[in-house]
């Protein structure tokens, strides 16, 4: 029975991830792309397989707005949020600091602490295989440490054409990855704007994630002399909720009047009215005349719903 249960253990793996170094490679293969976001907890899976998924860790220095700018603000917040996406996906985050040396920004203490925990690992006896995503080389002594050492198993994960041949090397199994192996966990995720003022039940938009709004006074060129202002929500929605958010915003836009609300990725434009919802395919964006032949009928100004395939923002 011991040898039975020894023989069905399932191999324990914990995954080390250098956010920014992972960031840098990526970007050289042009992953992400427009419109994408990269699924850490999908390649993770792949790297992973059938064996037994312990910890799952992404080091990763802090952004500061040091020189209280809008763009330093916006780079904060935008950190933050994708911060709180990798823990709602279960990941362990571990800071760093980011050091501002004149035009030079530079990560500093995320490598010791990704080589710390290794080597903690290891000698705690708390994985059998760790998973290193990164080719920093100072990484390569608690490399050498884990394998020879403490006997562990130890997967390089590198990028591109040029990895890191000291990795290479001293690691237990190397594995590449090109852009093409890499683009299939890209997630193309729809992004677009929500009038507040617009909708009759606003709860719908707790289940929707907003990544800014502003405000503006309505004027005469809105044609909504019914509302003080508008209050527009630009908002993110994974692939596989874009039907089910067009279908709840098509049964809760205002019935009295006439608005629309839209959203779109690389591949699909959502253009919602009151009881009808255009899917354009921008391959062949022909069913943009009939949204926009729609949108007139009802009485929106034609400047509204000038949809146009290219534009980042549509005007209203």
């Amino acid at each position: 029975m011991l040898a039975l249960n020894i023989m069905s253990r399932k191999e324990k793996v914990a995954v080390y991830i250098d956010g920014g170094n992972t960031y840098r490679r990526l970007k050289e293969l042009g992953i992400p792309q427009k419109f994408a976001r990269f699924d850490y907890s999908s390649f993770v899976e792949h790297l992973v397989g059938d064996r037994e998924l312990i910890s799952k860790r992404q080091y990763i220095g802090i952004v500061k707005n040091i020189d209280n700018s809008e763009k330093a603000e916006k780079m904060v917040r935008d950190q933050q949020k994708f911060l709180d996406g990798l823990k709602v996906e279960g990941f362990d985050i571990k800071y760093g600091k980011i050091m501002y040396d004149g035009g030079n920004i530079r990560e500093k203490g995320v490598d010791i602490k990704l080589a710390v925990d290794l080597v903690i690992g290891a000698t705690d006896n708390l994985y059998d295989t760790a998973i290193v995503i990164s080719s920093d080389t100072d990484l390569i002594p608690a490399i050498k440490y884990v394998c020879k050492a403490k006997k562990k198993s130890l997967e390089y994960i590198g990028f591109g054409s040029s990895p890191s041949l000291g990795m290479i090397k001293e690691s237990s199994i190397p594995r590449v990855f090109s852009n093409i192996d890499m683009v299939k966990f890209q997630r193309f995720y729809y992004r677009g704007v929500v009038i507040e003022e617009s909708l009759e039940n606003k709860d719908v938009l707790k289940d929707i994630k907003i990544l800014k709004t502003k405000t503006e006074p309505v004027k005469e060129k809105h044609k909504t002399s019914w509302v003080k202002q508008w209050t527009m929500h630009t908002i993110e929605i994974k692939e596989e909720n874009a039907d089910k958010v067009a279908e709840q915003l098509n049964q809760n836009l205002d019935k009295k009047h006439s608005w629309y609300a839209d959203f779109k990725n690389k591949y699909y434009h959502f253009i919602i009215y009151q009881g009808k919802i255009f899917k354009v395919d921008l391959k062949n964006p022909t069913l943009y005349k009939d949204a926009k032949e729609y949108g007139i009928a009802l009485g929106i100004p034609e400047y509204q719903v000038d949809f146009a395939p290219d534009d980042k923002v549509w005007e209203r």
